[in-house]
């Protein structure tokens, strides 16, 4: 059974290669070390909204930017197994229920300012999200709120000002499904080939070029 999530069906779309060696072959690409200042603030702000959460209050950081409640009991991860043996699994940073029973994904994002168009990869994330709901049975609706959160001008010497800005996104939790099949198809098939623009793969190349040719490992013997 072969496991996915936002993250790798993002990577099968930017590249189906490295996707493929990525889940096929545990051949992953290389990765650069991570800031821990986003890692800490997510704990800030999750530990955050459970104070609240615990008295059934909207976080005065939301208030007049959403009318909805943080819902009770959800669970952490999201998981559905679908019918060509694909586990497909997400983990919301939490949800949004609101009067109609609705129950949305509400993820938080670290910025340096105010948000501009939302990425292709977040917009993804979130119809993975809203996907889950659905197959697991919640009464959910086609969009999903992100909470951004970045630094505004302040004297650091009494504390940093954090603002937030939530946006609301249309989700496509149909085309999820569509999206996984054509993911599993490629998982079950031979290495693909790699996309045009990835980089990836593109120094990959460039690097076999500089690599001598190897030497056969048996030679004929004469007579």
């Amino acid at each position: 059974m072969y496991c996915l999530s936002p993250t790798s069906l993002n990577l099968y779309l930017n590249c189906p290669r490295c996707f493929w060696l990525a889940i096929v072959k545990n051949v992953k690409r290389p990765s650069s070390p991570m800031s821990s200042i986003p890692i800490k603030m997510d704990s800030i702000i999750k530990n955050y909204f459970d104070r609240y959460r615990a008295v059934g209050e909207l976080p005065p950081i939301l208030r007049g930017q959403v009318t909805g409640r943080l819902t009770q009991g959800m669970p952490t991860t999201l998981r559905h197994e679908e019918e060509n043996g694909i586990l497909l699994w997400g983990r919301p940073d939490d949800y949004f229920e609101f009067e109609d029973g609705a129950t949305v994904p509400f993820d938080h994002k670290t910025r340096s300012g105010p948000p501009g168009d939302i990425h292709p990869a977040y917009k993804l994330q979130m119809s993975v999200y809203s996907y889950l709901l659905r197959l697991n049975g919640y009464k959910t609706a086609d969009n999903a709120l992100f909470g951004f959160y970045f630094p505004d001008e302040s004297d650091l010497h009494i504390g940093m000002r954090i603002r937030c800005m939530v946006v609301k996104v249309a989700t496509d939790p149909d085309g999820v499904k569509n999206l996984v099949t054509r993911a599993c198809d490629v998982l079950h098939g031979s290495m693909p080939e790699a996309a045009e623009n990835c980089r990836y793969c593109s120094w990959n190349e460039e690097i076999q070029k500089l690599l001598p040719p190897t030497s056969p490992l048996i030679k004929e013997t004469e007579g």
